[in-house]
């Protein structure tokens, strides 16, 4: 390690490597290790309580002895940039305990922050930690906000959060090669206002009896009445995580397995008890649907063994039937499960009782889905009225 005096007259520390090891195929050339002497000091050594860590000269010591030491994160060329916070991070005990689809989202996310194109041309993943400012930050979701087909604040959004909390976790342990204060933090957001329009009962039951009685695609009207009626996320039903083993198995003869991919929640929505039906409608739609396999949702193919519903071709046959139908062009596979969950909230479902229905962890993830409605507001008026009806007495 040496040290130099920069011209704002601090000293910076720097270590390198002999030029015969550099010659000789050695990976690593001149690195700045900042100006904090302790820091810098655990970079070229080590960890003194991390027997594991030996540091730069460690690796050194090991590319000579020729013992092919993995390289680690902190000592490849790119240490303290933005690509190396964000691999950092992926390779975090938090990001390790998300859900499968939170991962790949994350992940998503992150790379696409990285790939932005700063005004000199660079990535913005190559550009230094400390070089990361509020201003930066805005900067960067400007550009984020905007792609080839227009306007992408919600995934903006998303990503800038995503953002927010990977810092966090990696600043904690790194703190020498970060700014002092998160720059996502307090980042003027626009919020969008376009969420899902719900379908009602009626146009989800629509939409299926159409892709079965006129296009004869039956598993897919039976996915819109299964994202509706047990509010299974569209994907997961595509993907087949609906299965007829789950339909009533001898188990639970009564019941139907639901399983939420993004929370990892399992719901067995109860079909009937004492007698009565719950979910005549969809059992009377699911008997019509063929067993193509073992998920509920295949589609047969002319060739060769049925298969998921993939790509395009599933949006595109709901839109083939919404037009036959009549329907509006909000009417999807989400539109179906925003109105099932809408749904409850008309049914005057107490948050507690939605959210056992639901699978979502938090009330105010519930809330999002559980749209404000004309019938919702028509109850709690007469609710209202009869309050003040019995009250009447004592003015």
């Amino acid at each position: 390690m040496i040290a130099k005096t920069r011209k704002d007259g601090a000293t910076a520390y720097y270590w390198n490597p002999p030029q015969r090891d550099i010659e000789a195929g050695f990976p690593l050339s001149r690195e700045a290790l900042g100006t904090d002497y302790a820091s810098a000091c655990i970079r070229c050594d080590g960890h003194p309580n991390d027997p594991e860590d030996t540091g730069l000269n460690g690796f050194l010591d090991s590319y000579r002895a020729g013992s092919g030491a993995v390289k680690d994160l902190d000592l490849i060329p790119g240490f303290g940039t933005v690509d190396w916070w964000i691999a950092r991070y992926l390779q975090s005990t938090p990001y390790r305990n998300l859900s499968t689809r939170s991962q790949s989202d994350y992940r998503k996310y992150l790379t696409r922050i990285s790939d932005v194109a700063t005004k000199d041309g660079r990535r913005f993943g190559d550009l230094p930690l400390m070089s990361i400012t509020p201003a930066a930050v805005d900067r960067l979701y400007e550009r984020l906000s905007v792609g080839p087909r227009g306007p992408r604040l919600r995934q903006a959004n998303h990503e800038m959060d995503t953002a927010r909390r990977a810092w966090t976790v990696i600043q904690r342990r790194y703190a020498a090669q970060f700014p002092d204060n998160n720059p996502f933090v307090g980042l003027e957001r626009v919020r969008t206002t376009g969420t899902v329009k719900e379908a009602t009962r009626e146009q989800a039951y629509a939409l299926a009896f159409t892709l079965l009685r006129e296009i004869g695609h039956a598993p897919l009207g039976a996915a819109a009445l299964i994202c509706f009626e047990w509010l299974q996320r569209p994907e997961n039903v595509l993907a087949g995580w609906i299965s007829w083993s789950h339909y009533r198995p001898l188990e639970r003869p009564n019941h139907v397995r639901i399983t939420h991919h993004k929370t990892g929640e399992v719901v067995w929505h109860p079909l009937e008890h004492e007698g009565e039906q719950f979910y005549p409608e969809i059992e009377e739609y699911l008997a019509t649907v063929p067993r193509l396999g073992v998920p509920i949702v295949l589609m047969s193919a002319k060739r060769g063994e049925p298969r998921p519903y993939v790509g395009g071709h599933p949006r595109r046959m709901i839109r083939v039937a919404r037009e036959m139908a009549g329907l509006p062009s909000h009417v999807t596979l989400a539109a179906c499960r925003h109105g099932g969950l809408t749904e409850l909230g008309d049914a005057e479902l107490t948050e507690q009782q939605g959210m056992a229905l639901s699978a979502h962890k938090t009330a105010s993830a519930y809330r999002l889905y559980v749209k404000r409605t004309e019938h919702q507001r028509l109850a709690a008026t007469k609710r209202r009225r009869a309050w003040v009806n019995q009250n009447a007495g004592g003015t």
